[in-house]
């Protein structure tokens, strides 16, 4: 099947204006998602199922969300062998070419009028993008699933403007408040070295909806509240286009920087207001290395935790779950003080103001 975003998005003209928009709302391109996804799950096609999920929030002045999700750690595909953040793309290991027809979704299309394919700006309707969007077998929370832009090109897991951008558009075309995207990259949790961004529905509000950030430079604040600090953009005051460039701007510096990172987007309030406008909120995180998996935590760091969002893996390590044990463990993830500071000035060195 295909999903065309250009017309989607013309058709859900009133998504842009996401002020408006109420949590309990949906899209049509919600409801093709969920419905594909529900019945993939009737299907058989994931690993687990989701109906013994436990959810509770973390009292706290941060109020994680922490869900118990035994399966995800013991169902899911082992991790491949990740050991620098510019490993090259591998097609002999698995990669999402290689995942069965039942898993996918829908494909995302940008067309004109007369139905030819848009690819970046340029009508191509030989040399077709394939942007895939199917299931994640081992899902974390209600329709979750990986977006695969131009999945046939090969990229390994790092983000361009042609992934974000997309991202971005899929976060548009949702109404639905709880509709989250993150990326990981390699030694920061991803598991897959394929260029994949992963969305689901958390019916839950998390701290990086409104949490306070601080304005550095230019279209770049700063949060602090964690003890994992990053970085973050909104959508409120510019462009797609324009907000896709600077957030490129720094993942690419990361990236190039061997530094691992996660990206976090969301629906949330505008900077400085929590009580009007409503906006999309980019997240990056420059972060520790990570390679393996730490099986005694009770939570990996990755991306939707750095987030306020706590998929947890132990059952005894959920019963005594602290805001206080919770603040450790992402310490963990943490860079060294002065190596964040170099980074953060290398980085505001490339905003003009």
């Amino acid at each position: 099947n295909k999903y065309d975003m250009a017309k989607a998005l013309e058709r859900l003209s009133g998504v842009i204006d996401i002020r408006k928009e109420r949590y309990s709302q949906t899209s049509e391109f919600d409801i093709q998602l969920r419905k594909s996804w529900d019945d993939k799950m009737k299907n058989g096609h994931f690993r687990y199922h989701l109906d013994k999920v436990e959810t509770k929030i973390i009292p706290g002045s941060l109020k994680y969300v922490a869900q118990l999700n035994v399966k995800r750690a013991t169902e899911r595909r082992p991790p491949q062998n990740i050991t620098i953040v510019n490993q090259p793309f591998d097609s002999k290991v698995f990669n999402f070419t290689k995942v069965k027809e039942d898993e996918i979704i829908f494909r995302l299309e940008n067309s004109d009028n007369d139905g030819q394919q848009k690819c970046n700006g340029h009508t191509d309707s030989k040399n077709e993008k394939r942007n895939i969007v199917m299931v994640n077998v081992s899902p974390l929370e209600y329709g979750h699933i990986l977006i695969c832009p131009d999945i046939d090109a090969s990229k390994p897991q790092l983000l361009d403007e042609y992934a974000l951008k997309l991202a971005i558009n899929c976060q548009l075309l949702s109404k639905h408040k709880g509709f989250r995207l993150g990326f990981n990259s390699l030694c920061a949790f991803a598991s897959v070295n394929h260029q994949h961004v992963h969305a689901y529905y958390l019916e839950q509000e998390i701290f990086a909806e409104k949490c306070p950030v601080q304005h550095l430079k230019g279209p770049v604040y700063e949060l602090d509240v964690i003890p994992c600090k990053g970085f973050v953009f909104q959508l409120f005051g510019t462009t797609v286009d324009q907000l896709t460039k600077d957030v490129i701007k720094m993942t690419e510096y990361l990236q190039s920087n061997e530094v691992a990172h996660n990206v976090f987007m969301t629906r949330g309030t505008a900077f400085g207001d929590n009580s009007k406008e409503d906006t999309i909120r980019i997240y990056v995180f420059p972060r520790a290395k990570f390679i393996g998996v730490k099986e005694e935590a009770a939570f990996n760091v990755a991306v939707v935790e750095l987030a306020g969002h706590l998929p947890i893996k132990v059952e005894k390590l959920y019963e005594d779950l602290t805001e206080e044990l919770i603040s450790d463990t992402v310490r963990e993830a943490a860079l060294p003080e002065e190596e964040y500071k170099n980074i953060k000035d290398n980085i505001l060195k490339l905003y003009l103001s």
